[in-house]
């Protein structure tokens, strides 16, 4: 019952973004709240020219684990890892890359939803991940559409999921 009532709470604090930046009547309006989640630092970017070889590390670590939710784990690292990457990137001006980056990391994300559907413990992390996930897409300039419709999406799921376990 926990579990529901945190992802309803992190959900409904990021799925109406117009209702912090509109003008109430009967008060000054409420800033809108960071989710509070750690990612990790992204390590070599994109731009760099070893980063293909970590992207090989990476895809060959992904082969070897054999472990579903160890899986899910570490897609769930590497989706963390890339949206951090991105952030970076678009604001070090190279959005062509950012965005790029960040529909990577969603990716990575949505395997980890799908391989995580039927673990409590995964989804409750999950809902987290995706919440701020959706926080830094919004910040992209111009936003992810479709990233931001596939997050959505995942929220639902993971709800759902939540609901029925």
């Amino acid at each position: 019952m926990g579990i529901a009532i945190l992802v309803v709470s992190i959900l409904s604090a990021t799925t109406n973004p117009q209702a912090a930046s509109q003008p109430s009547f009967f008060g000054p309006s409420v800033p809108e709240t960071k989710i509070e989640y750690y990612l990790p630092y992204p390590g070599i970017l994109p731009d760099s020219p070893v980063y293909k070889i970590k992207a090989v590390r990476d895809q060959i670590k992904l082969w070897t684990t054999f472990n579903p939710i160890k899986k899910a784990r570490l897609q769930l690292l590497y989706a963390d890892k890339r949206i951090n990457a991105a952030r970076t990137l678009m604001e070090g001006g190279k959005s062509a890359l950012a965005i790029s980056t960040a529909t990577k990391a969603e990716k990575y994300l949505e395997s980890a939803v799908k391989a995580s559907l039927y673990n409590k413990e995964m989804l409750t992390v999950l809902a987290k991940s995706i919440a701020k996930h959706k926080e830094i897409l919004k910040t992209f300039q111009p936003p992810l559409e479709m990233a931001l419709k596939t997050n959505e999406l995942m929220a639902q799921q993971v709800a759902q999921a939540l609901l029925e376990n």
